[in-house]
């Protein structure tokens, strides 16, 4: 079973066992876990407007738009491991969510309601708010567009690459942090004429839970730093810790280029 299904088990509110569960999700980063059943709708509602996200175009999950929140929809074959959305929402913040078929154990989600106390990952620098004021719009040579398409392609498996940037995998697999607590390696970097944005892969080594310290990462330029979660599981011992997958993450770090 997977670890965050059952630390969702400890925060959920119960309003009809039999048929659907009604819960607030404190988000604390990672994947948000959601149960539907074919054909009936299940609700997320986030804390500020969805702006857009990303849906893989051939799965069995469809969903629909609405203010702030996002009706999620699924046919009849959803795989066992589940399918993944991304959701951005105006403030510039992301949710990553793993829609799952319901069961006996995991009854359909009626409504999610997603609670979060993080501030924006980065803020724009004054110079370009007025530029910049729609970030459904916003393009990839900006901090916040190439962010989106970083996570895009790390994640979800965009194959276009980023436009305008070169893609490198010249460093790949290259340690850049291994201090007996976590370790890193570059997966890829995307090199543009202003910015520059690095993709590592960080894995816990210990046997205890431990937060991403971002100032691990952050190297002369740095505009922004991201992360997939920011708490890393203990380091997997059985095989379905492994699947799980949640002692490892994905980090997005962003510069100005090293070109200038």
């Amino acid at each position: 079973m997977r670890l965050v299904a059952l630390l969702l088990l400890a925060i959920t509110t119960v309003v009809n066992p039999v048929s659907a569960w009604a819960r607030d999700y404190e988000y604390e980063g990672g994947e948000i876990a959601v149960y539907v059943r074919p054909g009936e709708p299940t609700m997320v509602t986030f804390p500020g407007k969805v702006l857009g996200g990303y849906l893989a175009p051939s799965g069995q999950v469809t969903v629909e738009r609405s203010g702030e929140s996002l009706v999620v929809y699924s046919q009849p074959g959803l795989v066992d491991q589940g399918e993944a959305v991304l959701v951005q929402i105006e403030d510039n913040r992301s949710y990553a969510l793993r829609v799952y078929q319901s069961n006996s154990m995991f009854p359909r989600d009626d409504l999610i309601t997603v609670r979060d106390l993080r501030q924006p990952e980065f803020e724009l620098p004054e110079d370009q708010v007025n530029a910049e004021t729609k970030p459904e719009n916003a393009p990839s040579t900006s901090v916040q567009g190439l962010m989106r398409e970083m996570v895009l392609v790390a994640e979800f498996g965009k194959m276009k690459g980023i436009p305008g940037y070169r893609r490198s995998n010249r460093y790949s697999g290259e340690t850049v942090v291994h201090d007996g607590a976590v370790e890193a390696k570059i997966d890829e970097i995307f090199m543009g004429t202003n910015l520059w944005g690095y993709v590592l892969s960080v894995e816990n080594l210990l046997d205890t839970n431990q937060r991403i310290n971002p100032a691990v990462f952050r190297i002369d330029g740095t505009r922004a730093i991201s992360a997939e979660r920011w708490e890393l599981a203990p380091r997997p011992v059985t095989s379905e810790q492994k699947i799980a997958n949640q002692h490892a993450a994905k980090v997005y770090i962003i510069t100005r280029s090293k070109r200038r």
